[in-house]
């Protein structure tokens, strides 16, 4: 199914969704064009699952208010710095921090993907003390092969993923350029699926790629095509990040104020379009 970014967030991202998962690692790869529909249309989520290292996606719906948990490893621009939105959110208050591990996200999807009941985490582990902080998702349990305690983790399976690819063909199978991080992992795991791609695929293109960078067209909700979507992060295979783009938002967003600001110059102000 191919839809506008309009039309795919109004029918397949219900207010109050359970578990929305933002594809997307570091500055590269986010799914821009469907996050701003979500901040233009007031579309929240009760849970937003990252991947490992997540940026700009997940500080835009944090500092607009809707989400009231974050489930993550990490949100921030790297060599730019912290995520303005998300740390204050954090130190407020305002939004709970569960906080994950890369493993527990990796595996967690694994575990999802393929209906397990949760996931073996690797030893050592166990000795940190993201467990202890986040006892929703770990638990410790004994081996029944070994009779060693081993630490685990619950299965995450969102209940829509929004991921960027290269490329999609007229019956929906997608790929990925690039590295594609944890995004079909995340695909795998959801009930809904909606991927944002840059453009259609060429004659034969799709047949050409490795199997483990296709996602075929039966796991994916809707497509919608949105050339230069991933702005201001990077699109592998396609352009690379704005930084000064970047630098602008984390300018801006240092204080609320500034926040609204960004929010009012980019075109997302919500519309009161709730359908």
């Amino acid at each position: 199914m191919f839809l506008s970014s309009a039309e795919a967030i109004g029918r397949l991202v219900p207010e109050g969704t359970g578990l929305l998962a933002v594809g997307g690692m570091h500055m590269h790869n986010n799914p821009m064009e469907l996050v701003r529909e979500l901040v233009r249309r007031r579309r929240g989520a009760r849970r937003l699952l990252t991947s490992p290292s997540a940026s700009l996606a997940a500080d835009l719906l944090i500092g607009a208010g809707l989400v009231d948990e974050v489930a993550t490893a990490y949100i921030g621009f790297e060599h730019l710095g912290l995520a303005p939105a998300y740390r204050r959110a954090a130190e407020s208050g305002t939004v709970t921090v569960l906080e994950l591990c890369e493993a527990a996200i990796v595996h967690g999807l694994y575990a999802g993907a393929g209906g397990l009941p949760f996931t073996a985490l690797p030893a050592g582990l166990e000795l940190s003390d993201v467990s202890s902080a986040n006892p929703e998702h770990f638990h410790t349990i004994t081996d029944p092969f070994t009779g060693v305690r081993v630490l685990v983790a619950a299965p995450l399976r969102p209940d829509v993923a929004l991921i960027h690819a290269l490329a999609a063909d007229e019956l929906g199978n997608v790929f990925f350029a690039g590295a594609h991080f944890t995004d079909r992992l995340m695909a795998m795991a959801a009930k809904t699926v909606i991927v944002q791609v840059e453009r259609m695929a060429n004659a034969g293109e799709i047949a050409a790629q490795p199997a483990e960078s296709v996602l075929p067209g039966f796991l994916v909700t809707a497509v919608v095509v949105a050339p230069r979507g991933c702005l201001p992060t990077a699109s592998h295979r396609a352009y690379g990040y704005d930084e000064p783009a970047l630098r602008s938002y984390l300018k801006l967003a240092r204080t609320e104020d500034g926040f609204a600001e960004y929010l009012q110059i980019n075109g997302m102000v919500a519309t009161g379009v709730t359908a």
